[in-house]
Order: structure tokens, then C-alpha cells, then sequence
């Protein structure tokens, strides 16, 4: 989401590694369909370290108190700017951070402000409370079913009540009977990069007993679905057989999935949210879906080692712009340990197989790579310039504020876990 602002020489830099770094595939928006597209740089960086660098660092295990001492940092540095009132996209991520009794900026439930900008909209001869992408300057929803999939998944319940900005009474209830019966299976890429909110939310409620309005899509139809999709796009990464060196060097089929946005680099946050869903909707599937989801755990094994090595070596090649890599980093590393900590507290990382030992331990090198990248954020103060970096830059400003609040969510489960509690 890269506005037109006066760019100042020592962006320009930043600018040109954007280019370079979305065909590189480091780069994930928040939403792609509303983001013009970054400069494109006159020639690519190359991926591989100067001889001068030094060795890149291999994943390590942090101790329990560097990961508490990490989500306490995050949890001071996010709060304030999660609680924004004038963005429900914020205030949701506030959510997931910090649970249902989160409080705006103004001293207001957060789960009240987000709610008061549903609008009624026809939808087939209903009229159907809905949230619209954007009000005014506001970033409400730029995935749709996202605000009723977090009040679900944070605990808000379903009664309680809402004035929306007409002065109309609502319940968490008819926003999400009312978003069910506008839901419907993905028919192109846009919709399926919707897909992960809707399917999540309709599981929440499933699991609160809320029967679907009559002739509504059924969860488990649109979690068969989903299943299928997260496959067919993830066979760009199990079906590359190069080296894991040179995964994105120019040429490569996955460097060129991320250039052009397919497959699973053509959802937001890497896809992750997709596989989040898709975890939840088929944990108590059958067998056969459930072998099936558990291979595509398996894909992130690949994916970690490929995207971290280019990250760093991008890092060691470019130091100058750290801050956006690290960005990068950030995202990545909180939402792998997000979704393994997902799968953990499902029941799907069995660690007397040896598939769920992998799948743990690279949970917990995720974990390590997390804190080592919000220490370098925290050193260079970088959370407390957030208003000058959103004037720069306000995409870098949305991942900072967001990947920390899914970073959180992650940290904690990991600990939980590392308690001897589930993680849920």
C-alpha cells in the first residue's frame, strides 16, 4: 500500500530494493489489489553474500526467558499503535495480541469501534450488515470476514451488543449469520485470497454451536475446497528440485512465483493465514485429509530454511536497508511460529513421529529468529520513529504493527507449550 508521497533521496534506495526484493520474494503486502506497484530496479540484486560477510548464522533454540523477554518488548511497542481508532484493521490486530477487553487509543473497546463501521448492504435480496474494505481514510477490512473472524477467535461472544454509526443495535451474532450468508466458494484468485478470514470465521462459529441461515455454504464444503487450493499452490515449492542456495536466483520457477504473485506468494503474509484454516477446518477431518494437511505442514520445513537464507543474505549484501528486510524477517518468523504453535495445540505435531519432531524444531528455531529480529528492531529504536516511517513508507508501518501483534500471539502460545499447557 505505497502512497504517493514526495520521495526524499535517502528513500529512493529503499524503493529500488522494494522492486527488487518483491521479485526476490521477500516482499508481502497487506493487500496487493490496492497496492500500486513498487519501482522496479534497473538490475537485480544479486542473492548470494559478499566474500567479506560473515557465515551465515544457523538456526539456534532461544532459552523460555529470551522468548518471555521478547513478547514483553513486542507487547510495549505494539499496544499503543494496535489500539488506533480510526483504523478497525489495527484494532483487530489488538485483538489478536491482546484478547477481547483490548482498548483503543482513546480509552474505548476496541471490539466497539470496529464494530460500529458495518454498513448494511444488499446482498440478494437481503440487507446484510457487512464491513466495507476501507471508510474514508480508514483501513477497516482489506480481507474480507477478517473483523468477525478475530472477535470470534479472541472470545468476544456472540450477544454481545454494538451501535454501529447509524445509531442501529447489532450482536457479534447477526454480523456473523449475516457474513455466512454472503459467503460463497471462491470463484477466482482474488476470492481465494479472501478465502482463509471467511473459512476461519465460519469454523469459530461452528465451534460456538451458531447453526448456518438455511442454503448457507457449509464450513466443511469450503474446508475440502480450501484444502485442494493450499495444495494446488503450494506445488510451486514441492515440485522445485534445485538447490536450496540458489531457491530464488534469477531463472528459478519459485523466484518467479514471487515476481508474478502466484501460487502461495500470491496470498498476503505468504499464505500462512490459508494454511492456519486449513489446519483448523481439518483436524478432526478423516485420514485422508487429514495425511493431506499434514503434508503441506511439511512444506513449511522447506520454506523456512529457503526464505530465511535469502533474507539474510539480502541483509549481508544490502545493510543499508535493514529496516525493510527486517520487516521481512519479522513477518516471516511470527507468523511460522504463529501456525506451528496452531498445529501444536491441534494435535498435529506429534513429536514421537519423526515429521512432528521436525515440525517442533523448526518452531522453535522460528521462535529464536523471531527474537533475535525484534532485539535488531528494538536497538534501532524503530518503534518508537513508527509516525515518521508511516509517513515514509505506510506499508512498512502496517508490518510492523501488524506482524508484531501475530508475533505475540505466537510467542505466547510457544510458551504455553514450553509450560506444559496446550498453547490454545
Amino acid at each position: 500500500m505505497l502512497h504517493e508521497h514526495a520521495v526524499q533521496e535517502r528513500s529512493k534506495g529503499l524503493l529500488v530494493l522494494v522492486g527488487s526484493a518483491v521479485a526476490a520474494g521477500v516482499i508481502m503486502e497487506v493487500r496487493r489489489d490496492r497496492t500500486p506497484a513498487a519501482p522496479s530496479a534497473s538490475a537485480p540484486i544479486a542473492l548470494s553474500a559478499p566474500e567479506s560477510s560473515v557465515a551465515l548464522p544457523p538456526p539456534r533454540v532461544a532459552t523460555r526467558a529470551e522468548l518471555a523477554a521478547t513478547l514483553a518488548t513486542l507487547e510495549a511497542r505494539a499496544r499503543g499503535p494496535a489500539g488506533d481508532d480510526t483504523h478497525p484493521w489495527a484494532l483487530a490486530h489488538g485483538l489478536v495480541a491482546f484478547g477481547p477487553r483490548f482498548q483503543t487509543q482513546s480509552g474505548k473497546r476496541a471490539v466497539d469501534v470496529m464494530a460500529s463501521f458495518a454498513e448494511q448492504r444488499g446482498v440478494g435480496g437481503k440487507n446484510l450488515w457487512l464491513f466495507p474494505r476501507r471508510k474514508d481514510a480508514s483501513l477497516v477490512e482489506p480481507h474480507k470476514h477478517l473483523l468477525i473472524k478475530t472477535m470470534l477467535e479472541s472470545g468476544v461472544g456472540l450477544d454481545e451488543k454494538f451501535t454501529t454509526s447509524t445509531g442501529a443495535q447489532i450482536t457479534l451474532r447477526t454480523l456473523v449469520q449475516d457474513a455466512r450468508s454472503e459467503a460463497a466458494l471462491p470463484a477466482d484468485d482474488t476470492a481465494w485470497h479472501d478465502a482463509a478470514w471467511t473459512l476461519s470465521a465460519m469454523h469459530s462459529a461452528d465451534e460456538l454451536g451458531l447453526t448456518a441461515p438455511a442454503g448457507a455454504l457449509s464450513t466443511d464444503a469450503l474446508a475440502v475446497a480450501a484444502l485442494a487450493r493450499l495444495e494446488t499452490d503450494n506445488h510451486v515449492v514441492t515440485s522445485y528440485a534445485g538447490p536450496l542456495e540458489t531457491a530464488f536466483e534469477p531463472g528459478s520457477s519459485l523466484r518467479e512465483a514471487k515476481a508474478k504473485k502466484t501460487g502461495i506468494y500470491g496470498h498476503s503474509c505468504g499464505g500462512m493465514h490459508l494454511v492456519q484454516a486449513v489446519l483448523s477446518t481439518n483436524a478432526r477431518a478423516d485420514a485422508a485429509r487429514k495425511s493431506r494437511t499434514h503434508k503441506q505442514l511439511g512444506v513449511l520445513l522447506f520454506r523456512y530454511e529457503s526464505e530465511r537464507l535469502t533474507l539474510i543474505k539480502l541483509l549481508q549484501a544490502h545493510p543499508d536497508q535493514g529496516l525493510l528486510l527486517r520487516v521481512q524477517r519479522l513477518k516471516l518468523y511470527g507468523h511460522l511460529v504463529e501456525t506451528l504453535t496452531l498445529a501444536r495445540s491441534l494435535g498435529y505435531l506429534d513429536e514421537s513421529t519423526e515429521g512432528g519432531k521436525k515440525l517442533w524444531q523448526l518452531a522453535l528455531h522460528a521462535a529464536a529468529d523471531l527474537v533475535d529480529v525484534v532485539r535488531e528492531l528494538d536497538a534501532g529504536g524503530v518503534y518508537l520513529r513508527l509516525d515518521a516511517i508511516r509517513a515514509e513508507r505506510e506499508q512498512t508501518y502496517l508490518d510492523l504493527v501488524g506482524d508484531a501483534c501475530h508475533g505475540i500471539r505466537g510467542l505466547r502460545r510457544a510458551i504455553a507449550i514450553l509450560d506444559g499447557k496446550d498453547g490454545g
